[in-house]
Parts: C-alpha cells; structure tokens; sequence
C-alpha cells in the first residue's frame, strides 16, 4: 500500500512539474502574441494617419484639377471665339495663378 501511495505521489509530483512547464511555454507564447498584437496596432494607427494625409493631398490635386478644367473651357471658348470673329476675348484666364 506505501508503494502505491508513494507512486501516486511521484506521478503527481511528475504531472505538476509537466503542467509548469507546459504554462510556461503558454505564457511565453501569450506575450509574443500581446508584442505582436501591439506592433499591428501601432501599424494601425500610422496607416490611419498616412490615409488621412493622402485624403487631404488628394482633395488638394481635385480641387485643382477641377479649377485646370474651368480654365480649359474658357480657352476653348476663347479659341472658339478667335475662329469665329477673329478677336481675342479680353478675360481670359491666361497665365494660369
């Protein structure tokens, strides 16, 4: 009977030494995860701001666009004029500003 209990007793001294180290190992893996999750997080963030910047640049290059768009037809019509009547209209947007 002293053989089993003392046999009990190593299988549990063996199992407790397993589950240590097996935590262990749970516990390093779990704050790789954490470091990585953090890492993305920032990541995140910076490529939150960068579209946020890009966003703003690109409202920028629209809106000047569309004013290059406006001066376009008014030197189509400008054009279309000097080939109807042979003068050049005294508004024109030319140099561009």
């Amino acid at each position: 009977m002293g053989k089993a209990i003392a046999g009990a007793v190593v299988v549990a001294i063996i199992a407790a030494i397993l589950f240590y180290l097996w935590a262990g190992q749970n516990r390093v893996a779990q704050d790789e995860l954490q470091q990585q999750i953090a890492a993305l997080n920032n990541q995140v963030i910076q490529l939150r701001d960068e579209n946020t910047q890009l966003k703003g640049q690109l409202a920028s290059v629209q809106s000047e666009e569309q004013n290059l768009a406006a001066q376009n037809d008014e030197l189509r019509k400008a054009i279309g004029t000097v080939k109807a009547t042979g003068k050049l209209p005294p508004n024109l947007p030319y140099p561009p500003k």
